[in-house]
């Protein structure tokens, strides 16, 4: 196995880059929207990266520091995460935080800009969003903040 340095090496292939670029292009993304492709970054922008064995990463890194890391080795699943990640930054940068009603929003935002690409795709991510709410104990009004399917 070889010794992969995903801060060194462009480590994305072709064909993923132009997948990721086709879906965030539908989602509508600006360039500070998107996840650094092949190369790993420090700020907490995600970034997309593959490996020689096989599959593809997720990552999420800050001073050093993995935050997150999402390995799969089914493309459509990464593409999806892909969206869903970007979808989610798109949602903040239409509503921000600091606005109020921004969950809500937000939530709605990327429940519809998911739908417009694959509608399983948002109905993935509304299921696992409620179920990570529920797990973390959220209250009745915070999971009556998620957009309600058509």
């Amino acid at each position: 196995m070889s010794v992969v340095e995903p801060l060194n090496d462009d480590l994305l292939d072709h064909e993923m880059r132009l997948r990721i670029l086709d879906v965030t292009q539908r989602l509508g993304a600006l360039p500070e929207d998107l996840p650094a492709l092949g190369q790993a970054h420090e700020d907490a922008r995600p970034f997309c990266w593959g490996t020689p064995e096989g599959g593809w990463h997720l990552t999420v890194r800050e001073r050093d520091r993995v935050l997150s890391d999402r390995h799969t080795a089914e493309s459509d699943e990464f593409v999806f995460w892909v969206a869903e990640s970007v979808s989610e930054r798109i949602s903040w940068r239409l509503h921000p935080p600091e606005l109020p009603g921004f969950r809500a929003a937000s939530w709605r935002t990327q429940y519809q800009l998911l739908r417009g690409i694959d509608p399983t795709w948002a109905d993935v991510w509304l299921d696992t969003t409620r179920s990570a709410l529920i797990a973390a104990g959220a209250d009745p009004d915070v999971l009556g903040m998620l957009p309600t399917p058509p």
